[in-house]
């Protein structure tokens, strides 16, 4: 991962820490570094200012998979789904969709 790019997303979310952009970008760097933990609460901080940010909870099942926690994983992508039901982005849903279905069996 690059530091750089890492502080500088630091240094923005002190600037700004409501920036639903910067959280999600942070979520990923920590991901990227296997900080699952950091990861998690970025994603989930983002998650709390926009419930509508539909890829964090994505990212949020991604990790619960590497935490060893389907149950959570299946929970955060149905969350996702909800939100996608009037959506016609269907290539999204069907990325949720198979990814429960991978979990359910």
């Amino acid at each position: 991962m690059n530091n750089t790019r890492l502080q500088k997303l630091l240094t923005m979310n002190q600037e700004n820490p409501l920036d639903t952009f910067v959280l999600y970008a942070l979520g990923m760097e920590y991901k990227g570094l296997n900080q699952w933990e950091l990861a998690e609460d970025f994603f989930t901080k983002c998650l709390q200012l926009d419930s509508n940010y539909v890829a964090a909870y994505y990212q949020l099942a991604l990790i619960a998979v590497v935490l060893s926690n389907e149950p959570a994983a299946i929970n955060w992508l149905n969350q996702g789904l909800i939100l996608l039901q009037n959506s016609s982005d269907i290539k999204t849903k069907n990325e949720f969709q198979s990814f429960i279905d991978e979990l359910s069996f």
